[in-house]
């Protein structure tokens, strides 16, 4: 009896994806996940993303490819912040951290701008990953350094009713490359995000974002 229960246990990771994987560890982009033994370029099983912190940001699976059951996102105290349901397409929880209470939304095309959304635009890897990109990827401007200037440049665009991102621009700007800094970071970040909606319908939203920039 214990040889076949050991048996089941070592054959159990195989049947539940149903194929051989093989996991990879991607320093780089500080992710962990699995992929088919017979074609490396699909993804089949956990997967795992990391912040700059070494923390566990994002959690959840594939399955020949594609995202699947609920995937969770987390702060970087581990507390859950987000998760989405992929396979019913559906939000479960949504916590916004600090910065993104700070984020403006104004329906575009509505003539009364200060409207009021069912849901805000919501990124689906989760808040602290667009943070945790932004951390990693900005570089403070030399010109900026030079003349010890600091601020917060708040990068407006658009998410449509797709989900996707265009019309980067900053309103009030601030200078000395700041700005451009800020914008660039920003469309580092992919396409993932949930529309806005008003009245039960995906609309599109102008979302003013705060990148800060502090000289220490």
């Amino acid at each position: 009896m214990k040889q076949l229960i050991f048996v089941l246990l070592a054959i159990c990771p195989i049947v539940l994806w149903g194929q051989k994987t093989k996991q990879i560890i991607d320093k780089k982009t500080r992710e962990t996940y699995n992929v088919l033994k017979s074609d490396k370029t699909i993804r089949h099983g956990e997967y795992m993303k990391f912040s700059s912190r070494n923390t566990v940001i994002i959690k959840g699976a594939y399955k020949s490819g594609i995202k699947d059951s609920v995937w969770e996102c987390y702060d970087y105290d581990g507390q859950v912040i987000l998760k989405y349901n992929y396979s019913k397409s559906e939000l479960v929880f949504y916590k916004p951290d600090e910065p993104m209470k700070r984020a403006e939304y104004k329906i575009i095309g509505n003539m009364d701008s200060k409207a009021n959304l069912s849901r805000v635009p919501i990124y689906l890897g989760g808040d602290y990953y667009i943070w945790s990109e932004v951390l990693k990827n900005i570089r403070y401007p030399i010109k900026a350094q030079e003349y010890d200037k600091s601020g917060t440049v708040f990068v407006s665009f658009t998410v449509d009713r797709d989900g996707k991102t265009s019309n980067y621009h900053v309103n009030k700007k601030l200078g000395y490359n700041l700005d451009e800094e800020a914008i660039r970071v920003l469309k580092l970040i992919p396409d993932n995000w949930l529309p806005g909606i008003q009245n039960g319908q995906a609309v599109d939203v102008e979302v003013s974002c705060p990148i800060v920039f502090t000289i220490l």
